[in-house]
């Protein structure tokens, strides 16, 4: 097969678009998705040193990351990394749940932009314009690979079994969270408002954090898989949902429970350049069903269980499962959720039972279901209950590098919340 470079169908001198790949078959498919531009063909079988002309001459170079082709391009990936830093390259794969092989295989070997083959053709061009724009102005493809210089701080709520309270918890943090931050830390003219939490919510029963917060997205986790390239503060703020006090809701629509979660290693990684932190409810779900490079990612991961004897049983089996991943370490750390003195083993029992630190024990409290049915949250209804002063070290380790709260910090947060001053249930 011959190596010269063969133009298919140009259209837009402006960009310069090379396919390294295997044989033809995807230019060709590339031309008839974007008929405007112009793909130029060369066959990877060619050493690297083939695109040693294209250098310099502002072009972006396109890699096969589908299913089939995944693991020789990023090897190939590797290769143009390291003899040609210079040139930007971006993968070309699918999103669709069945093939995220591909996107995961161009993540793991640094790349930034994805081509999404089940994206809508301008979503593509965009795409590539992007990375020719940065051809153009000579930023390396080592340096757009390089992460945000802020890497979000990530945090799993992962449930030991459905209904243990995970996405209730997951509402109050983030609320709490995002006021205590706005409260302590007036943001500057510059910033950007609304990127300080993210509340990812993928656990099941899917859609109940918007619930308790009140919030109708439509935008939802599978739009922005399939806008990954697309990630950035803006679109981080006009398209997710957003709770009054600036917290912003990813999560799933209901009634997807038992589907399988898309590996969201590629979107992970833009949402954690664009938020501080991010707070993920992932409880409810499958062990097996986990994805990996979610549970890889985190920074800490709080299991949330209560004392029931059905709880403690899923608590081992999650354990044995997160050991056989490889993530059994010094990140997990246990929560126990409805504490009730005279109930069963006690949190500190438990937590010795199955060797892992115990970070915070919250009350069972019906003043929790009696807000939910009014569409508030507890801290909304009653600031100083039991259960929103237990999530004091849960604050603390969400967000370490925040200074310590001011004296009296509830009662400001409870004013700003409900607009009403403190009460008692």
């Amino acid at each position: 097969m011959s190596t010269a470079l063969q133009l298919v169908h140009p259209r837009d001198a402006s960009m310069k678009l090379v396919l390294f790949a295997p044989d033809r078959e995807l230019a060709t498919l590339l031309s008839a998705l974007l008929p405007s531009l112009g793909v130029q063909w060369l066959d990877s079988a060619a050493p690297a040193s083939a695109l040693e002309p294209l250098r310099d001459t502002g072009c972006v170079v396109l890699l096969d990351f589908r299913h089939q082709h995944a693991a020789f391009s990023a090897a190939l990936t590797r290769q143009l990394q390291a003899q040609a830093p210079e040139l930007p390259l971006v993968a070309i794969g699918s999103t669709h749940a069945d093939h995220m092989d591909g996107v995961v295989a161009a993540l793991r070997a640094g790349l930034r932009d994805l081509l999404d083959l089940d994206g809508a053709p301008q979503e593509m061009e965009a795409v590539l314009r992007r990375a020719a724009a940065l051809a153009l102005r000579g930023e390396s493809a080592a340096t757009a690979a390089l992460p945000a210089p802020a890497k979000a701080r990530m945090v799993l709520l992962l449930g030991a079994r459905p209904g243990v309270g995970s996405s209730t918890l997951a509402a109050h943090l983030g609320v709490l969270d995002q006021q205590l931050a706005a409260s302590q830390t007036p943001p500057p003219e510059t910033a950007q408002p609304g990127n300080h939490l993210l509340l990812l919510d993928l656990g099941q029963p899917t859609g109940d954090v918007a619930l308790y917060l009140n919030l109708d997205p439509s935008f939802h986790y599978e739009d922005a898989l399939r806008n990954v390239g697309r990630i950035d503060a803006t679109l981080t703020r006009t398209a997710m949902a957003q709770h009054p006090t600036g917290l912003t809701l990813l999560g799933q629509p209901p009634g997807m429970e038992g589907t399988a979660l898309a590996d969201p290693g590629m979107l992970m990684q833009r949402l954690r350049g664009v938020f501080h932190t991010v707070l993920c409810d992932i409880g409810g779900i499958c062990p097996r069903q986990l994805p990996i490079s979610l549970l890889n990612s985190a920074d800490e991961i709080w299991l949330i269980a209560d004392q029931s004897i059905g709880t403690l049983v899923s608590l081992d089996q999650l354990l044995r499962h997160l050991e056989q991943v490889g993530a059994r370490d010094a990140r997990l750390q246990l929560v126990i959720n409805r504490h009730d003195d005279a109930s069963g083993l006690s949190p500190d029992q438990i937590a010795a039972r199955f060797a892992l630190p115990l970070l915070a024990t919250l009350p069972d409290r019906a003043a929790l279901r009696s807000s939910a049915s009014h569409g508030r949250l507890l801290l909304q209804d009653a600031p100083r209950d039991p259960y929103v002063r237990a999530l004091a070290p849960l604050l603390s380790h969400l967000d370490p590098a925040a200074p310590a709260p001011a004296k009296g910090w509830r009662e400001h947060l409870a004013l700003r919340l409900s607009g009403s001053p403190w009460k008692t249930k």
